[in-house]
Parts: structure tokens; C-alpha cells; sequence
């Protein structure tokens, strides 16, 4: 008798996909977040790693979605906010400007009867007669303090739009990206954007990555470095904020240029011209 040898072999079971865990969007805080989304996306898809993405169970605000980042058991993976130097400290920075800088472009929304409240302001010591509005654990705030503007501050975001109607400041400065949306979600308080001024500081919106995961930040630095090569990351910029860009009309006001003493600029890539917003000269 001839005995009959049979191998068996086991099956293949791919590995599950590795989840990165976000903060939950809101539509109202995170105006863009569909671009957001999208990018990050695209930086998983070029990285040639298997990510699978998570939203967490409820919105949370910036100084919540750090901690979470930081501590050993924290909820959230990755995050996207402005950068400076603290943050880029505890967290892994993704240093490519998802905005292109457009995070450090402001535009002042104002009420409507103070429609012409900028008209003739040219300088920082003039903008100073005014208070701006922001959340308080933003770092505009202390951007803005540093150049000696008054600053009234809001413990959550929505309620800013509110005190700004009702005359808790005179001003709300948003970014470039942000102002019209906002001003559409809020139509209700017939606010207006302003048409004379930009106050512009260096600073840009960066992806984070928790310190526990180091090889999950180089695998979205390797898949952003992709798409910037093969052209993706101007198309996705552009479909999305491409339209912001030409409302914003920048090349007609007066740009108030700031500091930003919160972040040293030789860590960012201002040597990549490509990944920066520049306006057109007058």
C-alpha cells in the first residue's frame, strides 16, 4: 500500500486593519471637516498601510482631545489644530500645512452695524481700540495678547458667535477657510464679514499624532510626502478651499501682520514654498 501524504496548509488571515481613533466632527465647529476628512484619508491610502479610521463617541474641545493624546490610555490617536511649539512638544507633529498657512489669515466678523467699524484701521496700535473674541484654550489668544489686543474669551466655541451680536467684543477673527461657512451657519444673526482688513501671523494646521504611536506618524508623514509629489495634495487644497481663497479677495486690504510667539519658525517648512498660501501683491 502506498500511504498518501497530504500537506495542509493553513489559511492566510490578513491582520486586522489598525484603528486611528479621531475626535468626533461637528459640523458647526469643524466647518471644513469634510476636506479634513479627506486628506487624511488620502494620507492613509498613499502610506501603503492598512489604517482603519474611528471617530470617538462625542465632539470634544481641543485641550480635552490633547490630553486624551498625551495620557497612556488616552481615546484619541490623531488630531489636527494649529501648531505650536507646546503642542509639537507632546504630540508627534505631522509637519505639512493641511491649510497651507491659511489658519494664521484673519478676517474679522463683525455685526452688521459695525459694518464699517475697520475702515480707516492700518496698524496693530489702531486695531487695539478694538476687543476680539475667542475660545480659550485657542492659541490666537495668546497670539493676540502678545501683540497687545484686547481678547474676551468664551469657555466653548458656539457661544461666540452670540457674544459678538450681542456686543461682548467688537470682533471675531476667523480664518480665511472658515469665516464664510460660519457666517452661513449663523445667518440668523446677520452678522458681516469685514472688507478692509486681514491680520495675518506665521502659523499653520498641522495633523498630530499620539507619542504611543510613532511608526502610525511616520507611516501619514510618508503618505503626505506622496501626495504632495503626485500632485493630490493641491487638487483635494484647492477643491476645498480653492473658492475661499478668491472671497477672501486679500490682495485688496490691509494686511495687520502679527507675531506668533508661540511658535519658533525654523521648525516649519517654510523652505517648501509649495506648501504655503502667498497672496498676490497689490
Amino acid at each position: 500500500m502506498i500511504a498518501m501524504l497530504f500537506c495542509l496548509t493553513a489559511p492566510v488571515i490578513a491582520e486586522p486593519a489598525k484603528v486611528i481613533r479621531y475626535p468626533r466632527l461637528s459640523a458647526i465647529a469643524d466647518p471644513h471637516g469634510d476636506y479634513i476628512l479627506e486628506l487624511l484619508q488620502l494620507a492613509i491610502q498613499y502610506s501603503g498601510q492598512p489604517f482603519q479610521l474611528v471617530p470617538n463617541s462625542d465632539p470634544m474641545q481641543q485641550a480635552r482631545a490633547i490630553y486624551e493624546m498625551v495620557s497612556g490610555l488616552g481615546g484619541i490617536d490623531v488630531m489636527w489644530t494649529m501648531t505650536t511649539d507646546e503642542r509639537e512638544a507632546q504630540l508627534i507633529p505631522i509637519r505639512v500645512p493641511i491649510d497651507k498657512g491659511l489658519i494664521g489669515w484673519r478676517i474679522p466678523l463683525l455685526t452688521q452695524t459695525n459694518a464699517e467699524l475697520f475702515c480707516d484701521i492700518k496698524s496693530i496700535q489702531e486695531l487695539s481700540r478694538f476687543s476680539a473674541g475667542q475660545e480659550f484654550d485657542w492659541p490666537d489668544v495668546r497670539i493676540l495678547k502678545a501683540n497687545h489686543l484686547p481678547v474676551e474669551t468664551s469657555t466653548s466655541y458656539e457661544p461666540l458667535f452670540r457674544m459678538l451680536k450681542a456686543g461682548r467684543f467688537d470682533y471675531f477673527p476667523r480664518s480665511i477657510f472658515e469665516i464664510n461657512k460660519e457666517l452661513e451657519i449663523h445667518q440668523d444673526l446677520n452678522l458681516h464679514i469685514d472688507k478692509y482688513i486681514v491680520l495675518h501671523y506665521p502659523s499653520a494646521l498641522y495633523f498630530f499624532v499620539t507619542p504611543r504611536e510613532p511608526k502610525m506618524a511616520k507611516a501619514l508623514q510618508n503618505g503626505f510626502e506622496e501626495m504632495i509629489k503626485n500632485g493630490s495634495f493641491e487638487k483635494t487644497f484647492q477643491k476645498h478651499l480653492g473658492s475661499a481663497i478668491k472671497k477672501a479677495n486679500i490682495k485688496q486690504r490691509i494686511v495687520i501682520e502679527l507675531k506668533n510667539p508661540l511658535l519658533k519658525t525654523d521648525k516649519a517648512p517654510f523652505n517648501r514654498p509649495e506648501l504655503w498660501y502667498r497672496p498676490e501683491a497689490k
